[in-house]
Order: C-alpha cells, then sequence, then structure tokens
C-alpha cells in the first residue's frame, strides 16, 4: 500500500504530459492566427486592387473602343449640347468584361493590351487574383452630351470568385477553401482619348 501511496504522490513527468495535451491547443492558436491575419491582408488586398483598377480604369483608355463614334453609348438624332441624361437609352447602357476581354458591350471591342493593364495592376497589390476574378463594367452615366464625340461611362471594377486556400489549418483541421466576398469599385471616366473610352 506504501508503495502505491508513493506513486500517487510521484509528480515526475507532469509536465511533459501537462504539455502534450497544451500543445496540440497552442498550436491550433498560433496557426489559425497567423492563417486569418493572412486571410484579412488578402482581403484588404483585393479592396484596395479593386479601387486603384477603377482608378486606372476611368483615368486611361481606352479598354473598349465603339464601331462608330457614340456620344452617350446611342446613335441619336439629337440636337449637339443635348446632355446624354436626355438621351434616350443613354444611361440603360451596359457592358461586362473579363480580363481576359470576354463579355460583351453593344457595339464595343474590348481592347486586350489595356485590359493586361488593368490585370496587372490589381495583380501587384494583390498576387493571388487570377484574370478571370477581374471583370470590368462600363455603364451609361448621367454624363456627357450629343456632339462631344465619345460618352462618359461609370467604371466598375469587380473581383469575383477569390478564394482563400488555408494551408496549415487545412491540413490541423480540415479547413477547406472559402469563398470571399466580391469586391467592387466605381468611378466615373475622366476625358478619355478620342474615339475610345476607358
Amino acid at each position: 500500500m506504501s508503495r502505491l501511496r508513493d506513486l500517487w504522490k510521484d509528480t515526475a513527468g507532469a509536465t511533459m504530459v501537462e504539455a502534450a495535451l497544451v500543445f496540440p491547443l497552442m498550436l491550433v492558436l498560433t496557426f489559425g492566427l497567423v492563417e486569418f491575419g493572412q486571410a484579412l491582408w488578402q482581403y484588404n488586398a483585393a479592396e484596395k486592387a479593386t479601387a486603384e483598377a477603377a482608378r486606372f480604369v476611368a483615368t486611361r483608355g481606352p479598354v473598349v473602343t465603339f464601331a462608330t463614334d457614340r456620344d452617350c453609348f446611342v446613335t441619336t438624332s439629337a440636337v449637339a449640347g443635348t446632355l446624354c441624361s436626355n438621351v434616350a437609352g443613354a444611361t440603360g447602357w451596359k457592358g461586362t468584361w473579363s480580363g481576359k476581354c470576354a463579355g460583351s458591350g453593344a457595339g464595343a471591342t474590348c481592347q486586350q493590351a489595356m485590359m493586361d493593364q488593368v490585370v496587372a495592376r490589381v495583380r501587384a497589390i494583390a498576387p493571388f487574383v487570377q484574370a478571370e476574378n477581374i471583370q470590368v463594367e462600363l455603364s451609361g452615366s448621367n454624363f456627357g452630351f450629343v456632339g462631344r464625340g465619345r460618352p462618359v461611362p461609370n467604371v466598375t471594377v469587380r473581383l469575383v470568385n477569390v478564394t482563400y486556400n488555408f494551408v496549415a489549418m487545412d491540413k490541423l483541421l480540415g479547413i477547406g477553401p472559402i469563398a470571399m466576398p466580391g469586391f467592387d469599385a466605381t468611378s466615373v471616366a475622366e476625358d478619355q482619348q478620342e474615339g475610345g473610352l476607358g
């Protein structure tokens, strides 16, 4: 009986047992902090990249060109000086193109060289974003007038279907990729090059 009592009072190796119990929790906590910090960094980078790309498209150009010059996105017989907001169909026009120039817009042709610059701008800030995740949308605005020679669009840049892939947490807890929310930024295009818009 005394041997059992001595064994019960013996604390040698207790630290090892405690460490073995706590170590997995510390490991998950440490990697969790790192992983979720990385996920928040990617979220912030995607948001900044979207705003930068919208500004870039709004101030440079052309991202698309039209087969014919259109003042307000539509062919019109309105008198020169008529505001686009007063031209039927001018503000309802919309066209969307992906980073690989896939997409459509009435009578507009995507310029791949300019789209490649947009993709490069986004990837400089958010290198995890692929070209197929980037969309550029041009839509009619209330700006511009008949006789100007080219429309003044709203420029929206979107990042879609972007995911964050866990590295360590996937191995430790089996957490797979998570979908990030869509990001978008809109800016009104500034004066563009003759014959195009950006």
